[in-house]
C-alpha cells in the first residue's frame, strides 16, 4: 500500500502501524533522503517497504512517481492521501496554481486518477482520503479556486478538504469497485500547523491528538471493515459531512475541472 506523507506526523504514524501489522508500506515521501530512512527503519522491523519519491505539488513528480511505481507493481492494494499543508501566506505550485489547492487537492486527484488501472487490478482496493472538520467552513470558490483574491489560509484549507470529500463521493459512484473513503483523523499535533506563531505551536502540541492517535482511523479503514464505499467518517466513526460535500452537481463539476487541469483522463494515464 502506498502512503503519502509518510515521513512525519500521521503518515508517519500510519505507516509505522500498517507495517506492524504486515502490510508492505510505500513510503511517499517528497524528500527522498527522509523517505529512504523511513523506509529502513520499517525494514529493520522485518516489515517490507520501499520510498516513491513524490512531491504532490508538481504534476510531473506525480507521472514520474506513477510511472516508477507501476514498474514495479502490478497492482496496488490500498492508497492513503494522507499529504496535506495549511498556509497563512499564498504560495504557487511549479504549475502556476495556489499551493495549498494543488497539494491537498489538485495533486491528490491526479495521483489517484493515475493508479486507477493499478487499483482496478486488485482484488479488494480502498482508498482513504484524508480530510478534516475544517471542510464544513469551506466553499468551492467557482470563480477563484486558486485563490488569487482574497486569499485566506484558513479559507482555502477548508475548500481543499471540502473538495476532497466531493471527490471521494464521486470516486466512490465511478469507481463501484473501490472502497473509498474520507476521514476527519481528529485535529493533530503535525508539521502542518508550522506556519503558526510560535506561541500558537506550543500551545497547540499541549492539546491537540498525537499524530500516533490520529492514525488509528487511517489503518482501521485501510485494513478492516469499513463501511459504504463513499462514506465521511470522524475518526473511527462514520458521521454526516457537511450538505456541501453532498451535493453532487458540484461533485460532478470538480471532477471534470481537475481532470481538464490536470489534462489527464483516467482512461489514458499509463
Amino acid at each position: 500500500m502506498l502512503v503519502t506523507g509518510a515521513t512525519s506526523g500521521i503518515g508517519l504514524a500510519a505507516a509505522r502501524q500498517l507495517a506492524a501489522r504486515g502490510a508492505y508500506v510505500v513510503v511517499g515521501a517528497r524528500d527522498p533522503e527522509r523517505g529512504l530512512a523511513i523506509a529502513a527503519e520499517l525494514q529493520r522491523t522485518g516489515a517490507g517497504a520501499e520510498l516513491c519519491e513524490l512531491n504532490l505539488a508538481s504534476f510531473t513528480s506525480i507521472r514520474s512517481a506513477v510511472r516508477t511505481f507501476t514498474a514495479n507493481h502490478s497492482k496496488l492494494d490500498v492508497l492513503i492521501n494522507n499529504a496535506g499543508i495549511f498556509a497563512l501566506r499564498r504560495g504557487a505550485s511549479v504549475d502556476g496554481h495556489e499551493l495549498t489547492w494543488a497539494t491537498n487537492f489538485l495533486g491528490l486527484f491526479l495521483l489517484t486518477q493515475s493508479l486507477l488501472p493499478l487499483l482496478r487490478r486488485a482484488p479488494g482496493p480502498r482508498v482513504v482520503n484524508v480530510s478534516s472538520g475544517a471542510h464544513r467552513y469551506g466553499r468551492i470558490q467557482w470563480s477563484d479556486l486558486d485563490m488569487r483574491h482574497r486569499y485566506s489560509g484558513g479559507g482555502t484549507y477548508a475548500q481543499s478538504k471540502l473538495a476532497v470529500n466531493l471527490f471521494t463521493r464521486e470516486l466512490a459512484k465511478r469507481e463501484a469497485r473501490i472502497a473509498t473513503f474520507a476521514v476527519h483523523p481528529g485535529t493533530i499535533a503535525t508539521g502542518i500547523w508550522r506556519d503558526a506563531p510560535a506561541p500558537v505551536r506550543v500551545l497547540l502540541g499541549a492539546i491537540l491528538t498525537s499524530p500516533k492517535r490520529g492514525a488509528v482511523p487511517l489503518v482501521r479503514l485501510a485494513l478492516d471493515e469499513a463501511g459504504p464505499s463513499g462514506s465521511y467518517f470522524d475518526k473511527l466513526h462514520p458521521a454526516a459531512p457537511s450538505p456541501q460535500s453532498l451535493n453532487e452537481a458540484d461533485a460532478a463539476r470538480l471532477w471534470e475541472y481537475a481532470e481538464e487541469i490536470t489534462a489527464q483522463k483516467s482512461e489514458n494515464i499509463l
